[in-house]
């Protein structure tokens, strides 16, 4: 594969493939807030909150993030149920864990700047292999290239080959045979993958690449990954008059970091109410990760009891918890 891997380093060469998807670029680049404010800072938080996210979820998200978390320095005074109250909708909320370690790491460790070497930015909690190459390329332009599916697609379909991101990453080195921007590339490569040679139904009419491309033309049916697990999961109000009643340590192996509403898995809780009294108020489909739940919701009007491992907050004060979606969705 080796050998195979150079002769198309030198195939992408010598069809111009660097200069041609950089032309492109030019007149086609997606104008994203945290392209148009260049700073490592944007880079940095928007490239942790694509992982897993739409490009679109992000945009529409960021401002709301930069507003309370400006800078790296903002994060001194700040605590980690701040960030993720305001990380709500996002979901993966390790993301959110590890960026306010991350954060802490580069103030104390580095100063409040951003690292410029794969090293130090792999030692950064939630930061690997494709993210730190982002990072270095578009923060630092540096040479180095984040190969994710769409990008690795590009590259497999010009070559009618499946490679490894490692090979990936060769063919597009032996490809740059000149000085150029690696931001610009790797942004390039990014936006022509999700615009032009998308997963299903390439535009293959406007692509740059076609008279050369082994896979141009051809049909690809959608075959998005619709698998989920489907499980059942029940959660439970207690209302007083005034409070609602959280668990502290909940069984539910989601949003960790989070108080959570009881639920049919936290045993010891169950043990001390009267579910016979239970009244349903709502039911409904939610997706966690790969799973599909069946949600139930009951409410019991229970007298402020006290029970291991539970917190009552008052309902007036619900509304400013760090909560996941998938809690507010229950108490609206």
């Amino acid at each position: 594969m080796k050998s195979n891997v150079i002769e198309l380093g030198e195939f992408f060469h010598k069809n111009k493939f660097i200069p041609l998807i950089l032309h492109w670029f030019k007149k086609n680049q997606r104008n994203l807030y945290w392209r148009r404010n260049r700073d490592l800072y944007l880079t940095y938080l928007s490239e942790i909150m694509l992982q897993q996210t739409t490009v679109k979820t992000v945009e529409n998200k960021i401002l709301e993030i930069i507003n309370i978390f400006p800078s790296f320095n903002s994060f001194k005074n700040k605590k980690l149920e701040q960030l993720l109250r305001v990380w709500s909708g996002l979901g993966y909320y390790n993301r959110a864990v590890n960026l306010f370690k991350a954060v802490t790491i580069i103030n104390n460790k580095f100063n409040g700047v951003l690292p410029d070497n794969r090293d130090s930015l792999i030692s950064l909690p939630g930061v690997g292999t494709y993210t730190s190459s982002a990072i270095l390329a578009i923060g630092h332009n540096q040479k180095a290239f984040p190969i994710d599916v769409n990008v690795k697609r590009l590259v497999e379909r010009i070559s009618g080959a499946e490679f490894k991101d490692n090979e990936v990453e060769s063919i597009l080195s032996l490809a740059c045979k000149k000085k150029i921007s690696y931001r610009s590339l790797a942004e390039s490569m990014m936006d022509f993958s999700s615009i032009i040679c998308k997963k299903n139904n390439p535009d293959c009419d406007k692509c740059k690449f076609s008279n050369f491309c082994k896979s141009a033309f051809q049909k690809f049916e959608n075959n998005q990954n619709t698998k989920k697990i489907n499980k059942k999961i029940d959660f439970y109000i207690l209302n007083s008059p005034l409070h609602i009643c959280f668990i502290k340590k909940p069984k539910f192996q989601f949003y960790k970091n989070f108080i959570h509403l009881p639920s049919n898995l936290d045993e010891e809780f169950i043990s001390n109410i009267k579910l016979k009294k239970k009244e349903k108020i709502k039911s409904f489909k939610f997706v966690i990760t790969n799973n599909l739940f069946q949600v139930n919701v009951y409410k019991l009007n229970q007298k402020k009891l006290k029970i291991a491992n539970t917190v009552w907050i008052e309902k007036i004060k619900t509304k400013e918890l760090a909560l996941p979606t998938l809690f507010k969705k229950i108490l609206n």
